[in-house]
């Protein structure tokens, strides 16, 4: 009666191993998979949200009588941005830097080898000039807008 005993013991310590094996093997590589993939879809749509609220709040003080500041919350993840602003085309430019995660999304504006995306936003403002410095990688804090008398608009982090 004690060799079974000791027999189930071992076929149970076994039956664990290869549970334990299976978890490593397959279940533990399509977790960080998923991590990171989740990760990388998080920054980019908050990077991009908080892109198009500059962008919408850009084009409402542009289109405002008078000049003057205001203070603009801005947030952007770790991995995002802002490296420049085209007064000529009316265009911010951003990048996120995404995960080394095989395979890459099949997006256009993703550099598969720094494993960089760049993105651009169409800011409707009209003829007016505005700049902006750069912003990030990551930031959480209020950015100065300042809309001068000949109505140019800069952007500033404090």
């Amino acid at each position: 009666m004690k060799n079974i005993k000791g027999q189930i013991a071992i076929e149970y310590i076994i039956l664990i191993s290869i549970l334990l094996l299976f978890f490593q093997a397959i279940i533990y590589p399509n977790i960080v998979f998923s991590e990171n993939i989740v990760g990388d879809i998080y920054n980019i749509t908050q990077t991009k949200q908080s892109i198009d609220k500059l962008g919408d709040d850009l084009a409402s003080f542009a289109s405002s009588p008078g000049y003057g500041k205001r203070l603009v919350y801005f947030y952007l993840p770790d991995n995002a941005k802002i490296i420049n602003c085209d007064s000529a085309t009316n265009i911010i430019e951003y990048q996120i830097s995404i995960s080394s995660q095989n395979p890459k999304p099949n997006i256009s504006a993703c550099d598969s080898t720094t494993n960089i995306c760049t993105f651009e936003k169409l800011v409707s403002i009209g003829d007016v000039d505005f700049t902006c410095d750069e912003v990030g990688p990551g930031f959480n804090n209020y950015l100065v807008v300042e809309k001068t008398i000949a109505g140019d608009i800069d952007v500033a982090s404090r």
